[in-house]
């Protein structure tokens, strides 16, 4: 029992400091460091997860949770400027509101659209 734990406690270890002294950007630098205690991002999606709540689309990234404010996207003490907020239809960039087409900019309205996005571009 003590073994398999010194192992997970190793494994862990590791792989917080292979990502915390890579060359990581801040979002996966806090997902690291979560591992390390014990806690998983579970808002935090290479895909996008939910469909009827809003959410904020940054290099490649689907985050679920944070508030857009004034033309940024605060999310766990960070603060991004860049990326697309989606709500209502609607999509917020740079603190101007669009539109928001089906295929651009990581908007889909359910999975089956995701799944075959290769139509949109």
């Amino acid at each position: 029992m003590v073994r398999r734990n010194l192992k997970l406690i190793g494994a862990a270890s590791i792989l917080t400091s292979a990502l915390i002294f890579n060359a990581c950007n801040p979002q996966e630098r806090a997902f690291a460091t979560g591992v390390g205690v014990g806690v998983v991002a579970a808002s935090v999606f290479s895909y996008p997860h939910y469909y009827d709540r809003p959410y904020y689309y940054y290099d490649g990234r689907y985050y679920y949770g944070g508030y857009y404010r004034d033309g940024f996207y605060y999310y766990k003490g960070y603060r991004f400027r860049d990326g697309h907020y989606y709500h209502n239809g609607y999509r917020y960039h740079h603190g101007h509101r669009y539109s928001a087409r089906v295929g651009q900019y990581g908007y889909y309205q359910n999975r089956k659209q995701y799944d075959n996005r290769h139509r949109y571009r």
